[in-house]
């Protein structure tokens, strides 16, 4: 029965791979003007001559240049009948590589990726530009004018059309989503895997495979991070060309790939590789990735990289070796190893027979998922044999009792396995975020941060320059567990950076600009943040609010608590929600020496009892009173205590976090 469900499943996903390469979009508009045919360049532009485009084909624009770096202007005509007189019109421009700007009737109707100096794509993102209706002539020729700036890559990679524009904007979403945010979700969910295993290896240093696997996963992540970099432009586009970034992501990545597959496999079948043959495979592997990063543009690096793609396709050699010598010895990891790589084998089949019968382009997105797929299967084999009970015959030889005994040992071995793993990734969290206060001589600082599942969604930094303090942000993510903890990773560096840029900017301008880069940069997650940064200038201390717990400030002199606020300001709104409307606001204060700032998450004020009351404000204000004569540590560690002592349990039901600041100069 097994045998039959595993033949049923590879045919199955043969069938699933061979339709998705074959099948056409059927759901099209039967309004559409296609501009398939007549297409004209020119090198130079108008006013001088056009050439029709060989056999109409926009996806090698750049062939059409010498050294295939340049402009090419290409150009068609259409008529719009009178009947779209009340319609809003919009161009499908599709996928554009690697920068345009596209002109109807000599108006320019918008632009794709940037052009030289900065030159930068925007990856497999699709395009509909609006056309006004004044631009266009009903019932009479009109002419659109592409010019595009090829360097290695120039292409319109799908037959573009006149149509209405909510549909012209969902075919452009729909194919954003294949070949963009598709490979987006596979590299996030590859990251996690590579993590995973990561941890994994370090917890089990005997299991070889766990760490070659998650470089697999790592290096196949980065790689498709070239589908989908232009759209979300997690980096710095201003500090790496697009040149670079082909060598590092397109070229590297992708070389260091084909090397770990081959580690990953000595490692999974357990061949014993020699340290000649590591160090030969090595050095192959640094000097193709050398070569592809001597190239000075896009096509002398691609015919780099061809280069050392078949300097690493001879360490394939060593693979079939391994595969030979598994087989030769029976190993009975092969047959599961040769089962794992079938669905990309199958799809990379698919494609050629798609390619050389049907003259069809190979489709990277369901080779990428193939790709996926046989990671999944490995990551299944993997815990399968983690998992691994004890011998069967021993299982055989003991009764119904004592297998119930075993099974339930087991589960709640693999259970405390897994709260390792969470409080791992707490403890790696922890590490990350840690930052020595010892050295700091204005002030005196002391934190409790307490996650409620391992890792926390409350984020904290302290900004210093040497033995200095100049702010401190305390945020808030939405939600609990892995998803938030990871968020905070994202937008812990975007806040610092700001922060740090915008030193001489108003400080609610620089929550603004943090609220814009991480709505950019976090893409479609959903979980957005609630913060606060304070800035200490020489005169008045800077502070804006972001929907956080309002700040409490002790007076030394006049012993009294109160909440951080001025008149009129606004202290409400949130980060990270796109299309939310935000008005952040600065407001000043002032501090003498030896004042204290209290700074807290909602986790504390939330907190509920048996009697469902809530610890609130008060609460917090109640214990720093109580505990304010003592030393700044005792003070805080108060709190948690107080926290147990009102919900009369250990457990909490929400990530806290809680900072006192005292000031130690006038």
């Amino acid at each position: 029965m097994k045998k039959i469900i595993k033949s049923f499943n590879i045919l199955l996903f043969f069938f699933v791979s061979f339709f998705f390469t074959s099948c056409k979009e059927n759901n099209k508009s039967n309004h559409r003007i296609y501009l398939t045919d007549n297409w004209e360049y020119s090198i130079q532009g108008i006013p001088y001559p056009f050439t029709e485009v060989p056999d109409n084909n926009l996806d090698k624009l750049s062939d059409l240049l010498d050294n295939q770096i340049g402009y090419v202007f290409i150009k068609n005509t259409f008529v719009i009948p009178n009947e779209y007189k009340h319609v809003d019109l919009a161009l499908n421009l599709g996928r554009v590589k690697i920068a345009s700007k596209v002109y109807i009737n000599n108006h320019s109707i918008g632009k794709t990726g940037r052009f030289p100096p900065h030159e930068f794509t925007e990856g497999n993102r699709s395009f509909a530009l609006k056309i006004p209706k004044e631009y266009v002539n009903l019932g009479e020729e009109n002419t659109v004018i592409i010019c595009l700036w090829c360097h290695g890559y120039g292409s319109i990679e799908s037959v573009p059309f006149i149509s209405e524009y909510n549909d012209a904007e969902r075919a452009a979403d729909y194919s954003t989503f294949i070949y963009s945010k598709m490979y987006f979700i596979l590299s996030i969910i590859l990251m996690i895997i590579n993590l995973i295993y990561f941890f994994l290896y370090l917890l089990r240093r005997s299991e070889v495979e766990n760490l070659s696997f998650s470089q697999v996963c790592l290096f196949t992540s980065l790689y498709l991070c070239v589908f989908f970099f232009g759209e979300y432009s997690i980096l710095n586009i201003a500090n790496i060309s697009y040149l670079m970034f082909e060598k590092i992501f397109k070229g590297a990545t992708a070389l260091l790939t084909g090397y770990m597959i081959v580690g990953f496999t000595r490692d999974f079948l357990h061949y014993s590789e020699s340290k000649k043959i590591k160090l030969l495979r090595f050095i192959i592997t640094f000097i193709a990735i050398i070569i592809s990063f001597t190239a000075n543009n896009i096509p002398d690096f691609r015919n780099r990289l061809r280069i050392g793609f078949l300097l690493i396709s001879l360490q394939y050699i060593y693979f079939i070796k391994i595969i030979y010598y598994s087989l030769k010895n029976k190993n009975k990891r092969l047959l599961h190893f040769l089962i794992c790589i079938t669905p990309f084998l199958l799809a990379f089949l698919s494609q050629l027979i798609s390619k050389i019968f049907f003259n069809q382009k190979f489709d990277t997105l369901l080779l990428a998922i193939s790709w996926v797929v046989v990671i999944f299967l490995f990551l299944g084999f993997l815990i399968m044999h983690f998992v691994q009970l004890a011998n069967e015959v021993e299982n055989i030889n003991r009764n119904l009792e004592e297998m119930v005994i075993q099974r339930t040992e087991a589960l709640e071995k693999e259970k405390n396995r897994a709260l390792k793993e969470i409080d791992l990734a707490g403890f790696v969290q922890k590490s990350f975020y840690k930052t020595d206060t010892s050295e700091i001589t204005d002030w005196d600082i002391k934190i409790t941060s307490k996650a409620m599942a391992g890792v926390s969604g409350d984020l904290y930094i302290l900004f210093m320059t040497e033995n200095k303090l100049d702010g401190i942000g305390i945020f808030d993510i939405s939600g609990h567990g892995i998803a938030s903890g990871l968020v905070t990773m994202l937008v812990k560096n975007i806040i610092e950076k700001e922060f740090r840029k915008g030193k001489n900017l108003p400080l609610d301008e620089v929550m603004t600009k943090i609220n814009d880069r991480i709505i950019i940069e976090k893409g479609n997650i959903e979980n957005y943040l609630t913060g606060m940064l304070i800035r200490f200038n020489k005169e008045n201390f800077e502070l804006v609010n972001a929907g956080h717990p309002k700040a409490l400030l002790y007076n030394s002199e006049t012993k009294a608590v109160s909440p951080v606020e001025q008149e009129g300001i606004n202290q409400f709104g949130a980060i990270g929600i796109p299309d939310f409307p935000i008005n952040f606001e600065t407001l000043t204060f002032k501090m003498n020496k030896n004042d204290e700032l209290v700074l807290y998450t909602d986790g504390i004020t939330e907190c509920t009892n048996s009697k469902k009351e809530y610890f609130g404000s008060e609460g917090i204000v109640s214990v720093f009173k109580n505990n304010v004569d003592k030393g700044l540590e005792k003070q805080v560690e108060a709190l948690p205590e107080a926290l147990y002592n009102f919900t009369e349990s250990r457990q909490l039901n929400d990530d806290i976090t809680y900072i006192i600041l005292k000031k130690l100069v006038k």
